[in-house]
């Protein structure tokens, strides 16, 4: 049987059926981005097999994310030169299903908002994953990525990813918002991507490749 849905879930869901897909060129890449991880975000927080200390870490990573999304909605407004009143109306609902722990609700009603204001991802797909972007996403991964993300803490509630493993198992459209939004841990540690598309799609490329892993600090091949 289909778990009830309160009456906010339904005006929710109700909403975002009505919200048109915005083209990929309009303003607001950022509110757009955010959205993006938090429908991500929220896909791995219902799913059963994660942790108690994962769902933690994930509930914090969207708990900030939720609290940026006005920001950004009404810079992307301004932008824009329109307001959007059916997507203030979306995100406080969203925020509200969230609060209110209803997670699979959240989870499916921050992805339709996802795909109602999809990000541009034109620029990466379809991927050319030509021998010199893998080259040059392998050298950006040894300078700036593996310190961290070769060895993960299991132990925190966001750990830096193992990048080759996201790369093969993650929805390549979230992979790839993920990259877009640099390092994404929590409050304490989300900073803005400082790579250009090229870098990011050299990234990408290199991590999909996947064949030239390095191994982790200390380890023998």
């Amino acid at each position: 049987m289909k778990r009830a849905l309160g009456a906010w879930a339904l005006a929710l869901w109700a909403l975002c059926g009505a919200l048109p897909a915005r083209a990929a060129t309009d303003a607001g890449r950022e509110l757009r981005l955010e959205l993006a991880l938090i429908a991500g975000d929220a896909r791995q927080l219902v799913e059963p097999a994660k942790s108690a200390r994962r769902r933690e870490g994930l509930s914090e990573r969207v708990r900030s994310g939720l609290g940026t999304l006005a920001i950004e909605a009404r810079q992307a407004a301004q932008a824009d030169g329109r307001g959007d009143p059916q997507l203030a109306a979306a995100l406080g609902e969203l925020s509200g299903l969230f609060t209110a722990g209803k997670l699979p609700e959240f989870a499916q009603a921050a992805a339709q908002l996802a795909a109602a204001y999809p990000l541009d991802l034109s620029y990466f797909e379809p991927l050319a994953a030509t021998a010199p972007r893998i080259e040059k996403g392998g050298s950006i991964y040894r300078r700036y990525c593996i310190g961290c993300h070769a060895s993960p803490d299991p132990r925190a509630a966001n750990p830096a990813p193992d990048l080759f493993r996201t790369a093969r198992t993650e929805p390549r459209a979230e992979f790839l918002a993920r990259l877009l939004g640099g390092i994404h841990g929590d409050r304490a540690t989300t900073l803005e991507n400082p790579f250009s598309d090229e870098e990011l799609a050299s990234l990408a490329a290199y991590f999909l490749a996947g064949k030239d892993r390095p191994p982790a600090s200390g380890s023998k091949r």
